[in-house]
């Protein structure tokens, strides 16, 4: 039998301890290939794009190459109808990067957690890393999405007054930190921050949100795992096989790309008898 231990969440590992058959067929070198068909945004950088260029286009082919698989891909807008005319009707086998925890797919094991984070000039004093730093009264400060989990912290906190809301398009709050006219800091999800913050011409700061728990139990980070169909265990397993033996080089493409990430435990691929 082969068994995959993680200390990731609980549950999480309890739920892939058998990995038998599935896991066994990808040891033998198949007889011919199969087609992996994943659905992507072809244009949402720096996650995916439909010339190959984002991340996650880089980490399919990591999954796929492991999976001994022929990577296709179905570019479509990634909205809730990528799953309901796509996922759902056979269009593509596979959502990736997309928030653990959504009742509309089966879920892999997170291959990557990102935190919230500020994102400042280099030259830009004092630097930020907390929701209570009271240096943030006398900022102006970009948030995106509005509504979030950050919006509610600084609400909170009383700062409502100093925001200034993006919509989800990645560039404009970071260009506008960057010129520093409008805004003097932003609170926005790691990989955005991380991938167009080092492509300004001036040096950047991404300061992860600490600490990763706005009380009493709100999270300050997301964890992205890769969406198959409602059931589709036998899939979600061999995704999961994948993933655990491509680890390195996954979080290998995230550092190429600037990506912040927290501290996630390889899962182990161990061997028992069945």
């Amino acid at each position: 039998m082969i068994r995959i231990g993680s200390t990731q969440p609980l549950g999480i590992a309890a739920r892939i301890a058998a990995l038998t058959i599935t896991a066994l067929a990808v040891f033998a070198p198949p007889a011919s290939a199969w087609e992996l068909r994943v659905c992507a945004d072809p244009d949402k950088l720096p996650f995916s794009r439909s010339d190959g260029a984002g991340f996650e286009n880089k980490i399919a082919e990591l999954i796929a190459k492991e999976l001994h698989a022929d990577l296709t891909f179905l570019w479509t807008p990634q909205t809730p109808d990528m799953i309901n005319q796509a996922l759902r009707v056979g269009e593509c086998d596979i959502i990736a990067g997309v928030e653990d925890g959504q009742a509309a797919l089966t879920s892999t094991l997170a291959y990557y957690r990102s935190p919230m984070v500020f994102l400042q000039r280099a030259d830009s004093q004092p630097r930020v890393e907390m929701f209570d730093d009271p240096a943030l009264r006398n900022m102006r400060i970009g948030i995106q999405p509005s509504g979030g989990v950050a919006h509610d912290a600084l609400e909170v906190r009383g700062l409502g007054a100093n925001l200034k809301f993006y919509d989800f398009l990645m560039t404009p709050i970071i260009e506008d930190i960057a010129k520093g006219t409008e805004i003097d800091i932003g609170v926005l999800w790691g990989p955005a921050a991380g991938y167009f913050g080092a492509l300004q011409d001036v040096p950047m700061v991404v300061s992860p949100v600490t600490p990763e728990f706005e009380p009493p139990f709100t999270p300050m980070y997301i964890n992205i795992v890769m969406g198959v169909r409602r059931g589709d265990e036998a899939l979600r397993d061999l995704l999961d096989f994948a993933i655990s033996q491509q680890w390195e080089a996954i979080n290998a493409v995230l550092a190429e790309f600037h990506i912040p990430v927290m501290p996630l435990s390889r899962p182990i691929l161990t061997l028992g008898a069945q």
